[in-house]
């Protein structure tokens, strides 16, 4: 009995859409079982039916084991190497945006950095509802910086069904009195008392060159930041503090920032750091070897790279 390319598209949206089984779709059509089943397997080979699967991102076993050895990682997801720099970007972000969500499961406060990379990863969070989850900001953000430096808390609420506490004020300040006053507000003392609980925390990392092209911040902050700094030490920022080749943090700079302080950024259990830019591998590997880092997710292009500057600097 032959069936029509149009019947076939029935039986097709029946079985894996409407999610009839196949005596349902037998009875529908007054045809044996036998000839439904044929029916679907026809409707495969014609291309009717067209089955995708979504594959879980691939990972190198073998660095990830070598990471978590050589820096002490907790966890360290290093993805295979995708054909195009795009491909890499997109899957290490939405495959960040899948873990950091189960660890979310057991969290109740969790700290958010801002940039592209975290705006990204925010974006991919899968909507659900979960109402005990808090995000809080964790630094202050240039206040004349783009759009995509905003902070990224209300956002990650809105996916998740959450609350949020904002830290409206700038990233650093030069004067001092105006951080030690602004940490005596009640909004600031909400949010120091949350820091001191994180169960999470998640960010990306900078470069000075970052920094110089926010237009505000490199004419109106650099001078006065890194008066004393070789921008030629400085392998790379997180949470608005630099850091150089050996992990070292610029220590003359923490006083002027707005937000958590070093000892609860280390107190909090899990700090996740995502990668996703071959040309921040030199800010990845300082900040490895600072220990701020226990969740690494990057891809084996980027932790490779990581190895070859290693290597070259034995040489």
């Amino acid at each position: 009995m032959q069936i029509t390319n149009d019947r076939l598209a029935n039986i097709a949206h029946d079985y894996y859409i409407s999610k009839l089984n196949i005596a349902e779709i037998s009875a529908k059509y007054n045809l044996s079982r036998y000839l439904i089943d044929k029916a679907l397997n026809e409707a495969e080979k014609k291309g009717i039916v067209q089955i995708k699967i979504k594959e879980g991102a691939r990972r190198n076993s073998h660095l990830e084991k070598l990471f978590r050895q050589q820096f002490n990682l907790k966890e360290a997801f290093i993805l295979d190497k995708m054909e195009t720099k795009n491909q890499d970007s997109e899957k290490i972000v939405s495959f960040a945006a899948d873990q950091i969500q189960s660890y979310m499961q057991s969290a109740k406060y969790v700290g958010l950095s801002w940039g592209t990379t975290m705006l990204d990863i925010v974006k991919a969070f899968n909507n659900i509802d979960n109402s005990d989850l808090d995000f809080v900001q964790l630094v202050g953000y240039p206040l004349a910086g783009s759009g995509r430096k905003s902070p990224l808390e209300p956002v990650a609420a809105a996916h998740c069904g959450a609350s949020f506490q904002s830290l409206p004020a700038p990233l650093y300040s030069t004067n001092p009195d105006l951080v030690k006053y602004l940490k005596q507000e009640p909004f600031y003392e909400l949010l120091n008392s949350k820091y001191d609980q994180l169960d999470l925390l998640v960010a990306s990392l900078g470069t000075i060159q970052a920094f110089e092209e926010e237009s505000f911040l490199h004419q109106k902050y650099e001078d006065l930041l890194f008066k004393n700094i070789p921008h030629d030490q400085i392998a790379g920022m997180i949470f608005g503090r630099p850091y150089d080749h050996a992990g070292h943090f610029f220590s003359a700079i923490t006083n002027k920032i707005i937000g958590i302080t070093d000892q609860q950024i280390v107190k909090t259990p899990v700090r996740f750091v995502v990668v996703n830019n071959r040309f921040k591998s030199e800010a990845l590997l300082g900040a490895l070897r600072s220990g701020i880092i226990t969740h690494l997710v990057t891809n084996e292009s980027i932790a490779n790279r990581v190895l070859q500057m290693m290597h070259e600097e034995r040489i």
